[in-house]
């Protein structure tokens, strides 16, 4: 009965899902988190990285959604979290933000259309926390490189994002799917679907060469291992990142997604 409820979920809109999961499982608690993933990834970042590698720095969560993720990563004790989210999502954030038990700041804007020198006031951080919202923008590579320059050096990465639905050795692959002029399950936002394959590319285009693929969901949802994909990803140096038109070596660096 799950598996088939699964699968009804898998061909729904994102807010018949949610009206199938709380008629199966009831009214769902403030607290309450459904999507157990999302601690294996914290839990693994903190392995990787180290316990204390976040305590007294500033980390960037974009698209906190409930606040569940905001108030883990408010407990590394960070100098300050900043949170930024779109507009719609202002009066839900506003009603757990009281919960974050650390300095913070919350912004309402999309971030990768905001004034590129608004974006450089936003300063460095030490890590940045980008899970669910990878795949709900087109220009998704354009987007990865912007994170990389958020990021100061030896800086870390954590994204999740959903991949494409298909064949076997298309989902193994670097393949993009484009959903338009229909968006993806009619969402008004998912017009690009990447598979793991891809998301890994674009993210050594971005300049981070050493990105780790994430097990969390094969510990905690297994039924997503396929649909989703999740890294851990590590900045080197500032100058790192894909160049093209260079073989002739009489071109400036054009830096993969820097363009204006």
């Amino acid at each position: 009965m799950k598996v088939l409820l699964r699968r009804i979920a898998d061909l729904l809109p994102p807010t018949l899902r949610a009206r199938l999961r709380d008629a199966i499982k009831g009214p769902r608690r403030a607290d309450e988190e459904w999507l157990p993933y999302r601690v294996a990834l914290f839990d693994e970042l903190r392995d990787v990285a180290g316990a204390l590698r976040f305590a007294g720095v500033r980390i960037l969560e974009i698209g906190p959604r409930d606040g569940l993720d905001s108030r883990r990563l408010a407990a590394l004790g960070p100098r300050e979290l900043v949170m930024l989210d779109l507009p719609e999502k202002g009066e839900t954030n506003r009603g757990w933000l009281k919960e974050i038990a650390c300095p913070y700041l919350y912004i309402e804007a999309n971030y990768l259309y905001m004034d590129r020198d608004a974006r450089e006031a936003l300063g460095r951080f030490d890590l940045i926390w980008f899970t669910g919202v990878l795949y709900h923008n087109a220009e998704q590579l354009r987007l990865l490189r912007t994170l990389f320059r958020q990021l100061a050096p030896d800086g870390w990465l954590v994204l999740e994002s959903a991949t494409l639905r298909g064949p076997k050795h298309i989902q193994n692959g670097a393949y993009v799917q484009i959903h338009w002029p229909q968006t993806f399950r009619d969402t008004g936002t998912i017009t690009h679907l990447p598979s793991a394959g891809a998301i890994r590319a674009w993210l050594n285009m971005a300049g981070f060469a050493h990105v780790a693929d994430s097990g969390c969901f094969a510990t905690t949802n297994p039924e997503l291992v396929g649909k989703r994909y999740a890294a851990l990803a590590r900045k080197g140096a500032d100058a790192d990142g894909g160049v093209y038109y260079a073989k002739s070596g009489l071109n400036p660096d054009y830096k993969i997604g820097d363009a204006t």
